[in-house]
């Protein structure tokens, strides 16, 4: 991924702020107790590298964001016995029906391991003879793995017990399915409520945006943690994860999502989104107001600008050609960068000149940060190229506002007199405009 990336992240997040849509989720009391304001995004490339903005450090439950982790440990232990028969009592499809629906397949099964019924299904699978303690142990010890115990993964016992006494709709979904013989020979009552306690202690489980972005990266290396290097799941089932997210991971707005979007991608209650970049990175947002299909509306709204923002650079179906951006040409954001960093030899050697004068999302050109940033040699070079000095970004401002707002902030014996010639610079031309 190109280093303007993480400018980018951030231009969207700030953008993104202002949306106080939604409301958090309430039929789990303890989820209603959280702020609704806090927002936070973090970003992991397959080589480590971890950028984050706002509370990307403020731990939340995964809630639904541990579906398709436990579907990988699943399928992980069940390769080790070479018994691989998770798909023999959970499928693969979307269900078209709410999460917690009471729906089966026609084979009489759940419809794909990320609704609430094959989570169920999934989590019985998960060491199912062994004492309840030593099954979570299992559960937390692989979600360590996939963050590269980066942090410390965390489980919230309250969410939990909360989940538990208001689980009447997932309890009847369990007897539900065992009555159609879904599950691998037939549970008694305690062993059901094993399951499902399994399952509740999954989506208790608590982590941080950095935390979840690496599990994240972990699913876009192939299995192959970032943070450590070491494989922790095999490839096959890595790809069999991402076409289970891609297809159903966003609830009822999965296919709009794939469609817009374009990328593997769960959603929880608790108001997390993590996104999966096959062979760039893993992201996650978090912001806990919802919207009526249970997505976080920021983290919706964030992934639309992303997908907006870069052409749809990374979405699965894009052409090779625009993956690999053969003809090396910079992006905007490249030039961006180049401009706030006083690298005119790199703008010199930019062979689409019209570039220079285009602008970013919020409006702003390589102008605007030449001029925030006091770069005069930028300015001079951008002058000449012809940009428009009177562009004006979303808050109306423009290249000269951001020259005198530097200026203030810049005494004289700090190179005041530099920005005094860019002020100049800029007054000249708009005259002659």
């Amino acid at each position: 991924m190109s280093s303007p990336l993480p400018d980018l992240l951030q231009s969207i997040f700030e953008h993104t702020k202002s949306n106080t849509k939604g409301n958090v989720a309430d039929y789990i009391p303890q989820l209603a107790n959280v702020d609704p304001d806090q927002y936070g995004v973090s970003f992991c490339d397959i080589n480590g590298a971890i950028t984050s903005f706002g509370d990307a450090q403020v731990d939340f439950c995964l809630q639904s964001c541990s579906k398709p982790l436990t579907y990988c440990l699943a399928r992980k232990l069940q390769s080790c016995q070479q018994t691989d028969t998770v798909h023999a009592h959970v499928g693969y499809e979307p269900s078209g029906r709410a999460f917690n629906e009471f729906v089966l397949n026609r084979e009489g099964l759940p419809h794909n391991p990320l609704i609430n019924a094959g989570a169920m299904m999934v989590a019985s699978m998960v060491h199912p003879n062994d004492e309840p303690a030593k099954r979570f142990d299992a559960v937390l010890d692989f979600y360590k793995q996939m963050s590269g115990n980066y942090g410390k993964i965390g489980f919230d016992n309250g969410v939990f017990l909360s989940e538990k006494h208001h689980a009447d709709r997932n309890i009847s979904l369990a007897y539900y399915m065992r009555e159609n013989n879904a599950f691998d020979g037939t549970p008694t009552p305690s062993q059901l409520n094993d399951h499902l306690d399994l399952y509740f202690q999954a989506c208790s489980i608590t982590a941080n945006c950095e935390m979840v972005a690496i599990m994240a990266s972990t699913i876009a290396n192939n299995g192959i943690c970032p943070v450590g290097e070491k494989r922790v799941v095999d490839a096959s089932i890595m790809k069999d994860v991402k076409c289970i997210m891609y297809s159903c991971g966003m609830y009822d707005f999965s296919g709009q999502f794939g469609f817009c979007v374009g990328l593997p991608a769960k959603s929880g209650v608790s108001g997390c989104v993590m996104v999966v970049i096959p062979d760039v990175g893993g992201l996650c947002v978090w912001s806990p107001r919802l919207d009526v299909m249970g997505n976080s509306v920021r983290g919706i709204d964030f992934c639309l600008e992303l997908s907006q923002q870069t052409k749809a650079k990374y979405h699965m179906f894009s052409s090779t050609d625009s993956l690999l951006n053969s003809t090396n040409e910079p992006s905007l954001y490249q030039i961006i960068q180049y401009a706030s960093n006083g690298e005119v030899d790199k703008l010199q050697a930019v062979a689409d000149k019209s570039l220079m004068g285009t602008s970013d999302y919020d409006g702003r050109t390589p102008l605007h940060l030449a001029c925030a940033e006091g770069q005069e040699a930028v300015v001079r070079f951008l002058l000449e190229a012809g940009v428009k000095v009177d562009a004006k970004d979303r808050w109306g401002r423009t290249p000269l506002d951001e020259a005198r707002t530097y200026s203030g902030r810049v005494s004289a014996c700090e190179g005041g007199s530099t920005v005094g010639a860019i002020v100049s610079l800029l007054e000249h031309n708009a005259d002659n405009a």
